[in-house]
C-alpha cells in the first residue's frame, strides 16, 4: 500500500519509522527541503532523530507533490497549524476525493472560525477525513514500546485501511466525535500555557494538581457546547494528551507559559513568539470568543487570556486555582 505523508517534522518522520515495519507499505514523504532529500538518500536517516532510527528501502523522500500523492491509498497530513491551509492548497490539484485523509495537525482556522476538519472537507470535498491525537511524543515513536492514539471520523473506509497500515505496537481507538476530539487537542495547548505559568510562579504540587483537576472539569463543561460528547475526554486523545502536554517541560506552550510566570520582559516574550509556533497562543483569542458565545464565564482559559494577551499579573491564575467556589 502506498502511504503519502505530508511533512517531515519530528512527529511525521518518527511515525514513518513505525509505519515502515509493515513491509507491504511504501511510504512517500513530502518535504520542501532539497538538502534534506540529498542527505536522506545517502544515509537513510534524519539527523534530528535518534541516531538508531535507520529507515528502510520502502521509505522515499520527495519535494514533488505529484510523486508523493499519485496513487496513494492513504494520506497523512502532519504540518504546523500555521501552514495547514497552504498545504491543502498545494495538494488540491493532486487529491482524489475518495482517498482517506488522516490529520494530526491541531487547530481552528482563524479566518473562518471553523475546525480544520470542516474546512478541509469543504475545500477538498473529501469523503473520508479522520483526525487523530494521543499521548505519544515523537521520541516515544522511535522506541519499541506501545503508542496510544484516538482516531475521530465517520467514514469507515479510512479505518479499514488504517488496520492494514499501523504496526502491532500501536494501541488505538475510534470515536465519531470529531469536533470533541479536535477541541480537546486545541484546548490542551492553551492549558499547557497555564501549566507553564504556574510552574514559573513556583506553586506547590497541591496547587498545580488542583489546576489539572479544574481544567479537566472545564473540558467536561466545554465539550458539550459544540455538541461533542463528554466521554471523549476519557480517550487517549482527551485526558491522555491533556496530561502529557500540560506536564511536558519540552512543550513550546509550556515553555512560553513558564517564561511569563517567571516574569520575563515584554521584549523576551515577543522574541519567543516570533521564533516559535505556539499553538495555544495562536488560538487563545478565538477560543475566548467561543466561550463568551457559549456564556462560559470565570474559566481558566479566560485567566490565561488576561495574562498572555492583556498582560495581567500571572498571580491571577494562582488565585483562580485556589478559589473555593465551583467554576461556571
Amino acid at each position: 500500500m502506498k502511504i503519502a505523508i505530508i511533512g517531515t517534522g519530528l512527529y511525521s518522520t518518527a511515525l514513518t519509522y513505525q509505519l515502515q515495519k509493515r513491509k507491504d507499505n511504501d511510504i512517500y514523504l513530502w518535504t520542501e527541503q532539497e538538502s534534506l532529500i540529498s542527505k536522506f538518500n545517502k544515509s537513510h536517516k534524519f539527523e534530528f532523530l535518534s541516531k538508531k532510527a535507520k529507515f528502510d528501502s520502502n521509505v522515499y523522500l520527495s519535494n514533488d507533490y505529484s510523486t508523493v500523492l499519485e496513487d496513494a491509498s492513504i494520506i497523512f497530513i502532519l504540518v504546523s497549524s500555521q501552514f495547514f491551509k497552504s498545504t491543502l492548497s498545494n495538494i488540491k490539484p493532486f487529491y482524489k476525493k475518495n482517498t482517506p485523509i488522516f490529520v494530526g495537525t491541531k487547530g481552528i482556522d482563524l479566518e473562518t472560525s471553523t475546525f480544520f476538519s470542516d474546512y478541509t472537507r469543504k475545500y477538498l470535498k473529501c469523503n473520508s477525513y479522520t483526525f487523530f491525537a494521543g499521548p505519544t511524543f515523537a521520541s516515544d515513536l522511535i522506541l519499541e514500546g506501545p503508542s496510544y492514539l484516538t482516531f475521530a471520523g465517520s467514514n469507515q473506509i479510512g479505518y479499514k485501511k488504517l488496520n492494514r497500515v499501523l504496526p502491532e505496537t500501536f494501541e488505538y481507538q475510534f470515536t465519531t466525535d470529531l469536533h470533541g476530539l479536535e477541541l480537546c487537542s486545541v484546548l490542551k495547548n492553551i492549558y499547557a500555557i497555564g501549566s507553564g505559568i504556574l510552574n514559573g510562579l513556583k506553586v506547590s504540587d497541591s496547587v498545580y494538581y488542583g489546576y489539572l483537576t479544574k481544567i479537566t472539569k472545564e473540558l467536561q463543561t466545554i465539550i458539550p457546547k459544540i455538541w461533542g460528547e463528554k466521554d471523549t475526554l476519557l480517550t487517549y486523545g482527551g485526558i491522555g494528551d491533556l496530561l502529557m502536554t500540560t506536564n511536558s517541560k519540552t512543550s513550546r506552550n509550556f515553555t512560553f507559559g513558564y517564561k511569563i510566570g517567571s516574569k520575563i520582559s515584554q521584549e523576551e516574550k515577543a522574541k519567543y513568539i516570533k521564533e516559535n509556533t505556539i499553538e495555544g497562543y495562536l488560538n487563545l483569542q478565538l477560543i475566548l470568543k467561543f466561550l463568551n458565545k457559549w456564556k462560559i464565564k470565570n474559566s481558566m482559559i479566560e485567566k490565561i487570556y488576561q495574562i498572555v494577551i492583556n498582560e495581567a499579573n500571572p498571580i491571577i491564575l494562582y488565585d483562580q486555582t485556589i478559589e473555593k467556589n465551583e467554576i461556571f
